[in-house]
């Protein structure tokens, strides 16, 4: 079975508004959405002039969890652009971003 790889979720050319964005992007956010409450999806979608609009963006990076039509899970990164990340993905320090452990050389 293969694993899933990141998927770029938001191109950064959005800017501060990636978080709204990302509240609005899902067609049934309480199905495939976990780990944010309804005051933080509320938050977001009001917009970057809310006084909470960063903290709440900060619950959903660190709090969220995605689920895909497959059943994977993903959590959600912000490095410039909104990646969605597989769950148990390690950071790999020689490129700076997730990748799975070579099976090789484990």
């Amino acid at each position: 079975m293969m694993k899933p790889e990141p998927m770029l979720w938001l191109d950064d050319h959005r800017g501060i508004y990636i978080p709204r964005d990302f509240a609005n992007s899902f067609a049934n956010r309480e199905k495939d959405v976990s780990g944010v409450d309804a005051e933080d999806w509320e938050i977001l979608e009001a917009g970057p002039d809310h006084e909470q609009y960063w903290g709440a963006w900060g619950n959903v990076c660190d709090r969220a969890i995605v689920t895909d039509e497959y059943g994977n899970k993903f959590r959600v990164y912000q490095d410039g652009c909104c990646w969605l990340v597989p769950e148990d993905m390690p950071w790999d320090d020689g490129t700076e971003f997730f990748a799975w452990p070579n099976e090789e050389g484990e």
